[in-house]
């Protein structure tokens, strides 16, 4: 992908995900299943924004500082299909190979089901991202 392209969202009207999708994946379950395991106290507080990819045939979700393998047999598998579908085979949301990461991530907003690609580092950073930051060098210190 060009440098060009490379901070590309792709708005998809019409496409909507149910709102409770990362139930339904069980994203929800395999973070609540890790936490215990980590026997963690606390509970996982879901977000508003999910992302969806695929490495090679492996379906992954990711949200906050959380990244989930899900499991194929859910209707996540149906994903790369369908947006291949209603982009015309445009754009793809799963890579060649569990080695390499896809051109783009498919963007959830649990609030409305509403979906959007987003090129793939600008939107992961987007669903990582749990707080607005500036970076340390945008401030000028007094001295």
């Amino acid at each position: 992908m060009s440098a060009l392209t490379d901070n590309i969202l792709i708005p998809l009207p019409g496409f909507l995900l149910p709102r409770d999708y990362p139930w339904r994946v069980r994203f929800i379950g395999a973070v609540d299943d890790q936490l215990r395991r980590l026997r963690s106290t606390g509970h996982f507080a879901p977000p508003r924004f999910y992302g969806y990819f695929f490495q090679g045939p492996q379906p992954v979700g990711v949200t906050g500082s959380w990244v989930v393998t899900l499991d194929s047999d859910t209707v996540v598998s149906a994903l790369p299909a369908e947006i291949e579908r209603i982009t015309q085979g445009q754009y793809r949301i799963a890579s060649e190979s569990v080695d390499s990461v896809p051109d783009f991530i498919l963007l959830h907003d649990t609030f409305d089901g509403s979906c959007w690609l987003w090129g793939f580092s600008f939107g992961l950073r987007f669903v990582e991202s749990t707080e607005p930051s500036r970076e340390r060098n945008d401030f000028q210190l007094d001295s």
